[in-house]
């Protein structure tokens, strides 16, 4: 189940996703994909989303071709203070450090 969650994070990343359209469309209840996420992640079902959120903007980041704001835009991020505080305190840096030191290695 948390396989199929992936793939369907990973289609749609910039989709708001909600438990109850995540869970319609896994066909399962919201309760047992939140169980299964704990349970397999560790964490809360909106901590998961989240945290694939944040690594999918630090994988574009890393490319050096995005923008910070294109990135979290197009994650889901639509407080760019808010993001930029996980971001951080995810990391250990901010997001615009990430992009820097990625177009630092991608220069000749």
């Amino acid at each position: 189940m948390i396989t199929r969650l992936d793939l369907i994070v990973q289609d749609l990343p910039s989709l708001h996703c909600y438990s109850n359209d995540l869970a319609r469309r896994l066909g399962t209840s919201v309760r047992t994909l939140q169980v299964a996420s704990r349970r397999v992640n560790g964490m809360s079902l909106h901590a998961y989303l989240r945290l694939k959120r944040l690594l999918a903007v630090r994988d574009q980041l890393s490319t050096g071709l995005l923008t910070v704001k294109a990135a979290a835009l197009g994650n889901g991020f639509w407080h760019l203070g808010d993001f930029s505080r996980l971001y951080a305190k995810t990391f250990g840096e901010m997001p615009s450090e990430t992009l820097a030191r990625a177009k630092r290695v991608t220069q000749p």
